[in-house]
C-alpha cells in the first residue's frame, strides 16, 4: 500500500479535526494533544508530515514557540487555527513562521484553499487575503461598472 499524505494536528479541537478529515479524505490525520516546543524534541519527525496544523490558544508564548520550533525542524506547510477572540495573534504566528492562518470555526473548503495557496507560494501582484493594499496602481484592472 502506498504511503498516504499525512497531517499532524497539534492541540486541534474535535470540530477542526473533522474539518481536516473532510478536507483531505485520502490523508492520514494524526492528532497530538499537549504539544510544547520542548516535547517536540522527544516526539516524531514533523518533517515527515505533508501538513502541520497548530491550534492557537490562550498561551500565546507557547503557540509562538511551537510555531518557531516546527518551522526550524520542517519546511512542511504550517497552518495555525486561531480562536475568534484572538485575531491579534494572526500577525504574531505569521511572524513566527506559520504559512497561513484561519480563524475558527474552519470549514473544509477554507482548509483546501489555504493549503493550495501555500503550496503555490508567493506570487508577485497577488494580494493575500486582501489584508494589504495593491503595491501599485494597475490601469488594466477592471473595477466593475461602466464608464
Amino acid at each position: 500500500m502506498p504511503d498516504r499524505p499525512k497531517v499532524l494536528a497539534f492541540d486541534v479541537d474535535p470540530d477542526s479535526l473533522a474539518s481536516l478529515r473532510q478536507a483531505f479524505p485520502g490523508w492520514q490525520v494524526e492528532a497530538a494533544d499537549g504539544a510544547t516546543p520542548e516535547a517536540l524534541g522527544h516526539d516524531g519527525d514533523p518533517g515527515a508530515a505533508d501538513l502541520l496544523v497548530v491550534a492557537g490558544d490562550d498561551q500565546e508564548a507557547e503557540t509562538l514557540g511551537l510555531c518557531r520550533e516546527l518551522r526550524g525542524r520542517a519546511r512542511t506547510p504550517l497552518l495555525v487555527l486561531v480562536p475568534p477572540d484572538r485575531e491579534a495573534l494572526v500577525w504574531a504566528v505569521l511572524d513566527a513562521g506559520a504559512d497561513g492562518c484561519l480563524v475558527l470555526p474552519v470549514h473544509a473548503k477554507q482548509l483546501v484553499r489555504l493549503v493550495a495557496r501555500v503550496r503555490v507560494g508567493p506570487r508577485p501582484g497577488r494580494h493575500t487575503l486582501s489584508l494589504d493594499p495593491a503595491p501599485q496602481a494597475d490601469p488594466w484592472r477592471d473595477e466593475g461598472g461602466e464608464a
